[in-house]
């Protein structure tokens, strides 16, 4: 039997994803797990138990789950009388020991990695010592999939510090599928690929190829793309730039003297943000469709500030956004039959912006009609009764000029400028999801074709961010399945 031993600490992830990473990196399926836990944990020892069941369903493993080993995290002796019990008792039957040093506190996991290496009365020893190390902490409450796998390095310490060369054994599935996958969830496909030593992939669009991404360590990441490439503009449109604003370099200015880079000018949101005054932000339809309220969120979230901003948007936006120029009718390859329009599809990015605002407890201002002016009057029309100044965030000078004079409205020109010299895994992954919903369709190399149209599509998939991947790899398909059974339990 393979034996798997954890305490269970304040972050349910610091356990699972360790043994979520020996699974898929080395096939290690546990037959038993122990779980050493006290009251103040106990709620995340409920969550584990879920998890751990929604891992067996997916990989095929049945697993015992003990839990009787309830310790004080202040009582060091009945800490380790626990872990000396269990490891003895587990090697008296011959059975196989992975022990994990990463959750719990600091004595915890020492007297784990000692009792791991040096053994039990000198000779009960643990066959393996895990440790997850994670080199940005940000992340710390992700789970495995959603982590960029080169700044995770699974640790097998009875082989590294014997200097023994750790042979990776990854977990194979046969098989391929069709799967729907969310934008966020395409970190699981690139992490798939890098478990696999597949650093290299590229996009081909009917057949061309369109861009080449490499994967780096460190969370970094490179893409080269074909500017030049020629495609039927019914199909797949004209619309490149909106692709390659998702990896150039973005610059901001309240002046047009000074410019500041992403960080920067999110830093300056959040100052203002604190202030004792009243702020509201904004958007036009370039900036939603440039997806930056989600990356101003993830700038927060990653910065563990706790401020959600105070959301407004206009009506007179999301009608724009909502204006549907034509299907596609009668194309030859019929997966774009009664779909969207390359237009309609740019659209759509702006679109799910929307919807996460909506999530966010965004302020709509109700206006009718569409265009710049009816958008500026609708800021007018709201403000009249707050007490505030309204921030709004426009690529269009023109528009920046009509807000610039207007009392208590601050407009911010965005501009998209060169490529990144490096960019981070999240980007390639949105880069990936915004090529596949202008283009329509696309082929990813190792991985398989990835539409944002086909037939029966519904409005709510377009809302969640769903793309259909046609012969994905099981292994891919597990680790989504998994993510999506932890969303639905709860994060």
């Amino acid at each position: 039997m393979k034996i798997w031993i954890t305490t269970v600490g304040t972050s349910p992830y610091a356990v699972f994803n360790t043994l979520w990473f020996a699974i898929v990196r080395d096939s290690y399926l546990p037959d038993k797990i122990y779980f050493l836990w006290n009251d103040k944990v106990k709620h995340n020892l409920e969550k584990l138990e879920k998890w751990v069941n929604i891992l067996s369903n997916e990989y095929n493993f049945k697993v015992e789950i003990n839990k009787d080993y309830k310790v004080s995290e202040e009582n060091i002796k009945e800490f380790s009388n626990a872990l000396k019990k269990i490891i003895k008792n587990e090697k008296l039957k011959n059975n196989e020991i992975a022990i994990d040093i990463t959750p719990g506190r600091k004595f915890m996991s020492a007297f784990s990695l000692f009792a791991g290496l040096e053994g039990v009365e000198g000779k009960y020893k643990c066959d393996k010592v895990y440790y997850l190390h994670l080199k940005d902490l940000k992340y710390m409450n992700y789970p495995l999939f959603l982590i960029p796998f080169s700044i995770q390095e699974l640790y097998e310490f009875n082989s590294w510090l014997k200097n023994e060369k750790i042979d990776k054994n990854p977990l194979k599935i046969d098989g391929k599928d069709n799967k729907k996958v969310n934008r966020e969830n395409l970190m699981a496909i690139l992490n798939n690929m890098y478990l696999f030593d597949k650093h290299t992939t590229k996009i081909k669009v009917n057949g061309q190829e369109f861009a080449k991404i490499t994967l780096l360590n460190d969370n970094k990441a490179k893409v080269e793309v074909n500017k030049n490439i020629k495609l039927d503009d019914e199909l797949y449109g004209n619309f490149i730039n909106n692709i390659l604003n998702s990896i150039n370099e973005v610059k901001y200015t309240y002046d047009f003297e000074t410019w500041l880079n992403e960080e920067e000018f999110f830093n300056s949101l959040l100052n203002k943000f604190k202030e004792k005054e009243t702020y509201y932000i904004t958007f036009d339809t370039n900036a939603l469709i440039n997806q930056i309220p989600r990356k101003l969120i993830d700038f927060l979230e990653n910065n563990k500030e706790k401020i959600l901003p105070n959301f407004v948007l206009s009506e007179s936006v999301s009608n724009e956004l909502s204006t549907e120029f034509y299907k596609i009718k009668n194309p030859k390859d019929k997966d774009f039959e009664n779909q969207p329009s390359p237009k309609d599809r740019v659209f759509k990015l702006g679109l799910s912006q929307v919807e996460y605002l909506k999530n966010k407890n965004c302020i709509i201002i109700p206006y009718k009609g569409k265009g710049d002016n009816e958008i500026k009057e609708s800021f007018l029309e709201f403000l009249k009764d707050k007490n505030g100044k309204l921030l709004v965030i426009t690529s269009d000078k023109e528009f920046f000029s009509n807000l610039d004079a207007l009392t208590n409205i601050i407009p911010i020109y965005v501009s998209f400028d060169k490529p990144k010299d490096f960019l981070t895994w999240e980007n390639v992954r949105d880069f990936i999801y915004t090529t596949a919903v202008v283009f329509g369709k696309i082929n990813l190399k190792y991985v398989g074709e990835i539409l944002s149209v086909w037939r029966g599509k519904n409005p709510n998939e377009w809302k969640k961010e769903l793309l259909l991947i046609r012969n994905l790899d099981k292994n891919s398909i597990k680790a989504i399945n998994i993510l999506e059974n932890i969303q639905k339990e709860g994060r």
